[in-house]
């Protein structure tokens, strides 16, 4: 019995080659598949961003096209045709020679705020009344008011209901 210990003892089991033959394949593979991946990465990459620079060429140069030197100081160039520069309030302006102005003193502009500006905006209201003097029928009222002053349709039906009972007590 003894002896058949030491024998077992002294065969010690073979390490084979197929540990360090697996990691390498492993290794390899992983390789393989990130060198893949990293070619169709640039592929996609070019054919989404082509570069406007030829492949062997390397960098960017700018050359400069403005000049230092301001050629605003010179007025006498800027006389001509289209008049002369002269400074004006702290600006330098345009000021063509040969139109005067006529100011008819005798003109008065009626400048009361009973029309509404030009830029002003009308109200709700006025546009209201005006689409129901026009005779326009009340849902193109509702869709125009929706369109031009961004509201709800329950707003502009309430708003077209306000309009009608302000005009009725006026009336």
């Amino acid at each position: 019995m003894l002896t058949t210990t030491i024998l077992a003892a002294a065969q010690e089991p073979e390490r084979g080659w197929g540990g360090p033959i697996a990691l390498f394949a492993a290794v390899a593979a992983f390789y393989v598949i990130i060198s893949v991946h990293h070619r169709v990465q640039e592929a996609r990459e070019r054919r989404a961003n082509p570069s406007p620079t030829p492949p062997g060429r390397r960098g960017v140069s700018d050359t400069t096209q403005a000049r230092t030197v301001s050629d605003t100081a010179d007025t006498e160039r800027d006389t001509g045709w289209w008049g002369r520069i002269a400074t004006i309030g702290g600006k330098r302006v345009r000021v063509i020679e040969g139109i005067v102005e006529h100011v008819d003193e005798a003109v008065d502009v009626a400048l009361d705020d009973d029309e509404p500006a030009e830029d002003e905006e009308e109200a709700i209201e006025d546009v209201v009344d005006r689409l129901e003097y026009r005779g326009v029928a009340y849902s193109e009222i509702v869709a125009t008011l929706m369109a031009d002053f961004k509201v709800s349709e329950a707003t502009a039906k309430r708003r077209i209901r306000d309009a009608r009972a302000a005009r009725e007590q006026v009336s």
